[in-house]
């Protein structure tokens, strides 16, 4: 019986620890912008916009799209 009790307890150990957080994207030493929007659909953000957020001179191709950090 103490044999099972130590096996089961080295499986829930590892089941604990192999658990990943919902900010495991994160990546710190970057900044990242968050635009909100209404309703589902199509959306385009202002040159005016991007300029106000100090994104006026970023290249197109370097800006990533993520929806609840996937």
């Amino acid at each position: 019986m103490k044999k099972i009790l130590f096996i089961l307890s080295i499986f829930s150990f590892f089941a604990a620890t192999g658990q990943t957080y919902q900010n495991s994207w994160i990546n710190y030493n970057q900044t990242y912008y968050k635009f909100s929007v209404p309703n589902n659909g199509l959306y385009r953000i202002p040159y005016s916009t991007l300029q106000a957020a100090g994104l006026g001179n970023v290249p197109a191709e370097q800006f990533q799209l993520w929806r609840n950090g996937f």
